[in-house]
């Protein structure tokens, strides 16, 4: 009788608590399914011309699917090729910030689609302007402006005004002091919902965005560029399956600029470890970093257990399992 009443106890509590978070036992139950969703490097370096890698850029597949891109630097255009993605199923770009090793191929993808039939509007998402460093709107306005564009061609492509056969359509990310804006992508079918969530984060003086993606009960976070002084990360990183952090800066780097703009080691394992991530993926490897990746383990090590992948162009993780 004693256990009976114990266990009538627990499921009201749970019940209790699943009330309180406003979310359902049978959410939390959810386990992400191996395959569902895959992340594929398209670039796992920084700036650098020597390293051997395409600069940043990550592809997710859904349902096997290549339907939302992270960044798309230099290099990217080509791995996208190379990845055998249809671009018909690609819904988002999500920027991370306006650098040029995460933008640099981003005119290739725009003028390459119209070419494939794409047939209809690719939203864009990214940063608002601060300083010198541009918003989204400015960004492809400075790219495809009629009057002053680099590529003022492609003017029609971005102009709303004009009817043209690729449209963009831009949306600028600015959230509040540690704030997650989430947005739907896709056509309103829930059994192909995608959800991207994206949170402020610290990168100099460089208006930044880490994003998160979810879907089929999967969830895969870009740390993007950042120190996370702030800690700015840690809330969308929460429980997330797949953790993709950028290891641009040795534990103690002796480059002032490298520490102000990237996470040590160390705080990519801290954010690891209370996030509790299946796989750790560290990418935007820079040559300052290539050939420490025993140093860099060792300091994660101190706070996370789970699996830990170095990223290397055009590999495939899949989200789920071990």
């Amino acid at each position: 009788m004693r256990l009976k009443n114990g266990l009538q106890k627990v499921g009201i509590a749970l019940a209790i608590a699943c009330g309180a978070l406003a979310i359902s036992c049978s959410a939390v139950a959810a386990v992400c399914q191996p395959g569902k969703l895959v992340v594929q490097v398209l670039g796992s370096g920084g700036p650098e011309l020597s390293d051997q890698r395409a600069s940043t850029s990550y592809l997710v597949w859904v349902d096997q699917k290549a339907r939302i891109l992270i960044d798309f630097g230099s290099g990217a255009a080509l791995n996208y090729e190379k990845s055998g993605a249809n671009p018909a199923d690609l819904d988002a770009v999500l920027f991370s910030h306006f650098h040029v090793d995460h933008t640099a191929d981003f005119p290739a993808l725009v003028k390459g689609l119209p070419f494939t039939g794409y047939n209809k509007e690719l939203r864009v998402f990214g940063p608002a302007k601060r300083g010198v460093f541009p918003g989204v709107k400015e960004f492809v306005h400075a790219l495809f402006n009629r009057d002053s564009g680099a590529y003022a061609y492609l003017a029609d492509y971005a102009d709303p005004d004009v009817s043209s056969q690729f449209k963009m359509e831009l949306e600028e990310v600015a959230p509040k002091d540690k704030e997650i804006k989430r947005y739907h992508i896709g056509d309103g079918n829930s059994s192909d919902d995608v959800r991207v969530s994206a949170v402020a984060v610290l990168h100099g003086p460089v208006p930044s965005l880490a994003w998160r993606v979810d879907s089929k009960d999967c969830s895969v976070t870009f740390s993007g560029d950042t120190s996370n002084s702030d800690q700015a990360l840690d809330q969308l990183a929460q429980g997330t399956d797949v953790l993709v952090a950028h290891n641009a800066a040795r534990e103690n780097d002796p480059d002032e600029v490298a520490r102000l703009l990237h996470m040590m080691p160390t705080e990519i394992g801290r954010i690891a470890g209370a996030a509790r991530p299946g796989k750790l993926v560290l990418s935007h490897r820079m040559k300052r970093t290539l050939g420490h990746e025993m140093e860099s383990t060792a300091a994660i090590r101190k706070n996370y257990a789970g699996t830990i992948l170095f990223a290397n162009d055009m590999q495939r993780i899949i989200v789920g399992g071990k």
